[in-house]
């Protein structure tokens, strides 16, 4: 039976605009072409599970305008369900600007809209978790994400949390700290980049920002470092596994993290695989994302082993 993702958090459309260069400071930079494409940290995630085999259901909020009813209809066109996504009475959908350059060059600046953050339990089913098998989140709406993973751990299946933005940010938008602090107490696995770990701890080397997390809040499956060009590394508390990055030529990079949660979910948590094997298949996810223009990817269980294949004959 294919496992059942609910995912809460960032759900947007992106306006791609795609550049010769990124602009230095106070300079130009030409478009040669921009595009609208759906995307979304979390939509994003959910839609790499769905063409990945498994059953991805979307949560959050957006608004009646038009930039939301365009990104209903590419989440159900990407097989994902939307039927626990509120919409908000004259709400504005949180929209991003992304400008990509040669190389995989990118830089993002976000419209958070006034729907994004604001989903609360009181508009969700009560049992919404009793037909899912796993939880992820980005704390995009940490009122419903928190009581969420409280449901998820009272019925004994896995959280996930995703620090895809900074805390200082995330405060920007309505989260606080102490509601960050709480989803690490909560979650199976915690996962971040570099900056998310250096803020969380003051930590300026991340492999011992890793420790210092799994020593404060003892993640129960551990902590993952999302590290770029070095692949990504896992912690638990006792072993450190690590698994290296794919090389491909890179065509736009954005969404490859959400991709690589993607490929972790089905692997690790869908497939029972362990942690090097699952890191390996995340970072194939990845790979295979960097080569495809736009913020999401539709890669196959196919596509992820093919590139896997190739490392291995190279």
């Amino acid at each position: 039976m294919d496992k059942k993702v609910l995912s809460l958090g960032a759900i947007a459309m992106d306006v791609v605009l795609n550049s010769y260069e990124l602009p230095k400071d106070d300079g130009f930079a030409l478009i040669h072409h921009e595009e609208m494409l759906p995307g979304g940290s979390a939509s994003n995630v959910s839609v790499a599970c769905a063409s990945l085999g498994m059953e991805a259901y979307q949560t959050g909020k957006i608004g009646d305008d038009e930039v939301g009813s365009q990104f209903r209809k590419t989440l159900v066109a990407d097989h994902v369900d939307d039927r626990y996504v509120v919409t908000k009475e004259n709400g504005t959908t949180l929209h991003t600007y992304i400008i990509t350059a040669p190389g995989g060059k990118h830089c993002i600046f976000a419209n958070a809209g006034d729907a994004v953050c604001t989903l609360t339990p009181e508009e969700l089913p009560a049992d919404i978790m009793d037909g899912m098998d796993i939880f992820y989140n980005d704390m995009f709406s940490p009122k419903a994400a928190i009581w969420l993973a409280e449901k998820a751990l009272e019925q004994g299946k896995p959280v996930i949390y995703n620090m895809q933005c900074v805390p200082s940010f995330m405060e920007t938008c309505g989260t606080s700290r102490e509601e960050i602090e709480k989803m690490m107490e909560l979650c199976t696995v915690f996962i971040s980049g570099r900056a998310g770990y250096e803020e969380m701890t003051g930590e300026t080397d991340p492999y011992k920002a890793m420790r210092m997390i799994q020593d404060k809040y003892h993640v129960k499956k551990g902590v993952i470092l999302t590290a770029g060009g070095e692949g990504a590394y896992w912690y638990d508390g006792e072993h450190e596994y690590h698994a290296p990055a794919y090389e491909v030529e890179p065509v736009d990079t954005t969404g490859a993290g959400d991709c690589f949660i993607g490929g972790l979910l089905y692997s690790y948590f869908g497939e029972e695989k362990e942690e090097v094997y699952a890191l390996k298949f995340a970072n194939a996810t990845a790979a295979v994302k960097c080569t495809i223009a736009g913020p999401r990817s539709r890669a196959t269980v196919q596509d992820v082993l093919h590139l896997m294949r190739e490392d291995l004959i190279e």
